[in-house]
């Protein structure tokens, strides 16, 4: 962030919202796509099947032309996520935009668990490279921020999901209202 830019605030990602073109299913709009899948800080979250809340982490996101939302995320450090989503829990994954705070979450009843392709780990290793630079770009020291996005190929899982609704994230009053037209 230059030094004469400042951070978005709820209402002004609300408008945004409404001035953009969804994507089919309606919620998601191409400035939130981008968003999601331009390194963002990607925070997955569910509960358990006796009610307790449940958080991991993401490595990447993709979403088709359909709105289908694909975040890749590491097996190790989220098995009881993994576990909550395999017993039908539903799902809420949060994408931040480091440099600003800027973020949404989105919703849904479930999230289908697949393996990881070969095209998913160039998009992860993009993504990531952004999230590690804007880290080191606001501050964290180099190896900090490199070990903050460390991952195994190996153990990269995909979770898929059409996003029944969206909120915003952005800190400040107006946080947490939804995303709607």
């Amino acid at each position: 962030m230059g030094t004469h830019e400042r951070p978005a605030t709820p209402e002004e990602d609300i408008a945004r919202y409404r001035e953009g073109k969804t994507t089919l299913r309606g919620v998601l709009t191409t400035d939130l796509i981008e968003l999601a899948q331009a390194g963002a800080s990607i925070i997955l979250g569910c509960r358990s099947s006796d009610g307790y809340p449940v958080a991991g982490n993401g490595l990447a996101c993709r979403v088709d032309q359909a709105g289908k939302i694909r975040v890749l995320f590491g097996r190790a450090g989220n098995e009881p996520l993994l576990s909550a989503l395999e017993a039908g829990s539903g799902i809420a994954v949060t994408f931040g935009r480091v440099r600003d705070h800027r973020g949404f979450q989105v919703k849904a009843r479930s999230a289908a668990i697949r393996p990881a392709g070969p095209d998913d780990t160039p998009e992860i290793a993009r993504q990531l490279a952004v999230f590690c630079g804007e880290l080191v770009d606001i501050g964290y020291a180099p190896p900090i921020a490199e070990g903050l996005t460390a991952w195994e190929p190996d153990d990269v899982l995909a979770m898929e999901f059409f996003p029944v609704s969206a909120y915003v994230q952005t800190p400040g009053p107006g946080a947490g209202s939804p995303l709607s037209l």
